[in-house]
């Protein structure tokens, strides 16, 4: 087969032809890709998407830096509320039945708080408190107020 002139022109616009449908092809493909990158921002061009995602990254990184510093404030406040109670019940005198008598302790997670007691007898009840710190009182504790207190640390 002899190549002639018409021939060479024939496979350069069938060539050609090919080039042009994938040129096509593939800048339909790139509007396609513009078209749901830009959709429902209506930006004129790219540089102000970048702008306008550059400003919400800031205010989200404001954002972040107060929720952190309130994270951390709760945190200091949970450890003086109360997270730890431990109770001991008991039967202080021979006279009547039952362990109707307590200890209760009721500590922060500073191991800070009260114990209270409650001693019920047939003619009378009394109840005593006596304030915690670092799981220690001032004053003189029952083997109760003590059990309550170590199950309180140990909650």
């Amino acid at each position: 087969m002899v190549m002639t002139l018409e021939n060479l022109n024939l496979i350069i616009s069938l060539a050609a032809l090919v080039l042009a449908i994938i040129a096509v092809v593939l800048a339909a493909g790139l509007q396609k890709m513009r078209n749901t990158f830009f959709k429902g921002s209506r930006a004129e061009n790219l540089e102000q998407v970048i702008i306008n995602q550059n400003k919400k990254l800031n205010e989200l990184a404001g954002q972040q830096d107060y929720t952190e510093k309130a994270v951390k404030e709760l945190r200091d406040i949970q450890t003086i509320s109360i997270q730890k109670i431990g109770i001991t019940r008991y039967n202080p005198f021979n006279d009547n039945g039952g362990n109707l008598s307590f200890s209760l302790a009721i500590m922060d997670g500073r191991n800070n708080g009260v114990v209270i007691t409650s001693m019920h007898g047939r003619e009378v009840n009394r109840i005593y408190a006596k304030p915690i710190k670092n799981s220690k009182s001032e004053f003189s504790l029952t083997e109760e107020e003590r059990g309550a207190i170590e199950s309180a640390t140990n909650f």
